[in-house]
């Protein structure tokens, strides 16, 4: 069996009108039956080609994939699609690579032969490369992010889990998979910062803060207890509805900075703050005199009356012992006595180590030896400082930046591992190098005549530099910061110190995120043309429904701008009573992700409301969330003024025939009844198959009738209780009078009332049960059963016909539609029985629907509210 002539036809005309190449094939030898031009144009051919097969009319070697995929299609009759095939195509004399959604589908008869087989494909190409550069793109800045040491995080503060990378998961001592919660984040804080973090956080996520976040603290690993400074910063993101929905920002390991800075603290503080004590005591250790330093040092309180204090208020038993018994014999009556006691301040009874000065004090008159002088040097800070200039030199050493000291004419002095390595010299020549020599001319005249005036005047100075590779000569860029030491005492500049960072991973890394977000950008507006060139209105919105793009064409329509629809301004402008119904069917699409699909009214720029064809779809990830909304709107009010035109002329044409019909029919009777009583059986007979075709044509007519009340609005129900079973034996006795081939079989479940319009569900049994008998020639029964469910009634009428196909049973409610297939001619009718039928039930609060397997037959069943 092949597709007939009027097959043939509509498939042809449907390839025509496809917006995307398309081609059937029919035949064992794969002929091409029809192609459009944008087909035609993919295959480099012109309309020569049709009724040629395929592999006769495409002979190069690309298109024996296509002709291996059509046959097997067409042999066994299974579909092929791809998503994103890859094909090779010869353009300008260029092999270039392009990517095609393609589906081979075979055309199968009522039998379920393949007779054709239907080819379309659609252009992915701009959409597939988009992808990978953006994919790339994000590739890039990762890299980056991680080149520069720097981690990212996201906290979602509605259910306090946050996402890390593997840079954010080491810095803060986590295991490089599972989850974290935000609890989990505090716990690894230092115990002295984290009130201090959880006050920036809250503080970010509070709206009318804007949302910023710029914070050093402490975290101490879990695993081994190690303590590292942080430094982050990040961005708090709102709704609508003012609540943080999404934290995120970035963290950078600053332990080796904050380090630094601090041992640079310690060791000023030790500078600006190194006093002596000074102390008078008599010969037996009583306290004369000590000035304010020495109290500090002591614990003394400023006020107190020093006289009541002696020498065994400031040291421990055996360091007291150790001083009277031992050092202050070897005072010396002229050179005194020098060196280190301990010292104990009378409060904290901590001991001091102390570098003093012993002297005698005599009686100027007599010589006598009256008292002792001492001044006391805090060695505390002195001790710590070496241990800490220790650890510093030690950092400096195995620093990887570029550190080097040099005298105030620039002649080397140290140079660290890492300043070598990068300048490439022997650490040999150190000594014998100048500042002068390892940076470029360019940075030698910068040093000159601009940066040592400024480090004389200022101290210091920092800025991008070059030094010279002393084997290869190349350039290196670097960010230095330079420092003049000066002697304490004269102030005089004594030395150059100095430390750079090494630029050319940031400059590189700078240039590749340069170059892709040039690609990006570059992609965003080749979409963004894409997206205006269509001739429909076409828009996106993020996953809580609030738009955040329209192209231009609104602007042909709308009376508002762009800027003013986005997020829920388009609502405004929906005619009043399509407004709830609207944004309840969004809202619902948005908790299902289901398709949108939607007719409503919206004002325009001439202030009148246009009929929208509403059509959008979700894009989601790979765990099912929702990413994109992605939507379409096309004015249908020109359809809609058809469509109310053709109800009126049906309205009109099938009022208009009702009375000539009705004429007919009464006049066909007459002359029936005569002719009987003329003995004439043969043309009474005639006249009763005549009347019998009227009935046919009054039911047709009054189905037009109804279908025109019911797009007018003008459906009527007069609502009463009623006993359903005794309303359903009515139905059977009915429409058993009229079927003797059909056995109606009944299995009446239900007993009770239901209140409704009892002659149009009358009506829609009727319908359901002479559907049944007109689709199952070949049965001999039909079964109708009746059950509640919960607080439903419900009735099913099973048949054992043709059945329909599951492609078609969403539509077979629909105004119109008839079941397509080898025997569509074969039951006569307008297709308008099952649709006047779903309208009566939808009026009524119920629900109909239809099970159904091709061949073996169907079920169709409706349940009405009880209540």
């Amino acid at each position: 069996m092949t597709i007939s002539n009027s097959e043939h036809e509509l498939f042809k005309s449907l390839v025509e009108a496809s917006p995307t190449p398309a081609a059937i094939y029919v035949g064992a030898d794969i002929e091409i039956s029809a192609a459009n031009d944008l087909m035609l144009n993919f295959w480099g051919k012109d309309a020569s080609v049709i009724g040629k097969p395929i592999a006769e009319a495409l002979p190069v070697p690309s298109s024996q994939h296509l002709v291996e995929l059509v046959r097997q299609v067409y042999t066994s009759g299974t579909t092929y699609h791809a998503r994103e095939e890859k094909t090779d195509l010869l353009i300008d004399h260029q092999i270039r690579s392009f990517y095609f959604s393609i589906t081979i589908k075979a055309i199968k008869n009522g039998a379920g032969v393949p007779t054709g087989i239907i080819h379309t494909q659609t252009d992915i190409t701009e959409l597939v490369l988009a992808r990978q550069k953006i994919a790339e793109t994000e590739e890039h800045l990762a890299f980056a992010l991680s080149s520069a040491g720097i981690g990212t995080w996201d906290l979602a503060p509605l259910n306090n889990t946050i996402k890390w990378d593997a840079r954010c998961r080491e810095l803060f001592g986590f295991a490089k998979d599972g989850n974290v919660t935000y609890q989990e984040v505090l716990n690894c804080i230092h115990p002295d910062d984290e009130s201090f973090v959880r006050k920036a956080v809250e503080k970010a996520i509070t709206p009318g803060n804007e949302g910023h976040y710029d914070i050093r603290y402490r975290t101490v690993s879990q695993d081994h207890q190690q303590i590292r400074w942080l430094h982050c910063k990040g961005k708090a993101y709102f709704n609508e509805k003012k609540i943080a929905y999404r934290f995120a920002g970035t963290a950078q390991d600053i332990s080796e900075e904050v380090k630094t800075r601090t041992r640079e603290q310690r060791l000023l503080c030790l500078v600006e703050h190194n006093v002596d004590h000074m102390s008078v005591a008599d010969m037996e250790g009583n306290l004369i005199y000590i000035n304010d330093a020495g109290k500090k040092i002591l614990g003394i309180d400023p006020d107190m009356d020093i006289t009541t204090l002696s020498a065994n208020d400031f040291y421990t038993p055996s360091e007291l012992k150790r001083v009277q018994e031992n050092l202050i014999r070897q005072i010396h009556e002229r050179t005194g006595w020098q060196g280190v006691i301990r010292l104990m301040n009378r409060i904290t009874k901590e001991e001091i180590p102390c570098q003093v000065n012993y002297i005698l004090i005599k009686d100027v008159e007599t010589g006598k030896v009256i008292g002792r002088g001492a001044t006391a040097r805090d060695l505390r800070p002195e001790i710590k400082a070496k241990a800490e200039l220790q650890r510093l030199g030690m950092i400096v050493d195995i620093s990887e930046d570029f550190i080097n000291y040099c005298d105030i004419s620039g002649n080397t002095i140290y140079l660290n591992d890492a300043g070598l390595k990068l300048i490439g010299m022997d650490k040999s020549r150190m000594s014998s190098s100048n500042l002068y020599d390892y940076h470029s001319e360019a940075s030698v005249i910068a040093i000159s005549d601009v940066i040592m005036p400024q480090l004389l005047s200022k101290g210091k100075w920092s800025g991008p530099l070059e030094l010279v590779h002393q084997q290869t000569g190349e350039i290196i860029p670097i960010h230095k910061q330079l420092f003049i030491i000066r002697e304490d005492i004269t102030d005089t500049p004594i030395a150059i110190a100095g430390i750079a960072r090494d630029l050319r991973p940031e400059l590189k890394a700078g240039k590749v995120i340069d170059f892709k977000n040039t690609q990006l950008h570059i992609a965003i507006r080749e979409l963004e043309f894409l997206a205006n060139s269509v001739p429909v209105v076409v828009w996106t919105s993020n996953p809580r429904g609030q738009f955040d793009y329209i192209n231009q064409r609104w602007y042909e329509r709308s009376p508002i701008s762009i800027s003013k629809a986005l997020g829920d301004g388009w609502t405004e402008i929906l005619h009043p009573d399509d407004a709830a119904r609207t944004r309840a069917a969004w809202h619902e699409c948005l908790k299902t992700s289901d398709p949108f699909r939607i007719e409503f009214r919206m004002l325009d720029k001439y202030g009148d409301y246009r009929w929208w064809m509403v059509r959008a779809i979700a894009l989601k990830d790979d765990n099912d969330n929702i990413i994109k909304w992605y939507g379409s709107n096309i004015d249908i009010t020109d359809h809609k003024e058809l469509e109310r035109q053709k109800d009126n002329f049906l309205g009109v044409a099938s009022h208009e025939l009702k009375t000539p019909v009705t004429s007919i029919k009464a006049y066909a009777q007459v002359m029936e009844m005569m002719f009987r009583r003329a003995g004439d059986t043969k043309n009474a007979e005639l006249l009763g198959k005549m009347d019998n075709q009227i009935n046919r044509l009054n039911n047709l007519i009054g189905d037009l009738l109804e279908v025109t009340k019911i797009n007018t609005g003008r459906l009527q129900f007069v609502i009463s209780p009623f006993n359903f079973n005794q309303m359903v034996e009515d139905v059977i006795e009915e429409v058993q009078r009229t079927s003797l081939k059909h056995k109606i079989q009944k299995e009446l479940r239900f007993e009770g009332e239901v209140t409704g319009d009892r002659e149009r569900i009358f009506q829609v049994i009727t319908n359901l049960l002479t559907n049944a008998i007109k689709y199952s020639p070949d049965a001999s029964r039909i079964i109708i059963y009746t059950e509640r469910n919960e607080n439903e009634v419900q009735l099913c009428v099973q048949d054992f016909g043709i059945g329909i196909r599951r492609d078609q049973q969403d539509r077979i409610f629909e105004q119109f539609y008839r079941v397509s297939g080898s025997r569509e001619h074969t039951f006569p009718g307008l297709g308008l029985g099952l649709y006047i039928s779903s309208e009566i039930v939808k009026h009524l609060n119920g629900r109909i629907w239809v099970n159904s397997v091709e061949g073996k037959g169907s079920t169709f069943c409706f349940a009405l509210p009880l209540q």
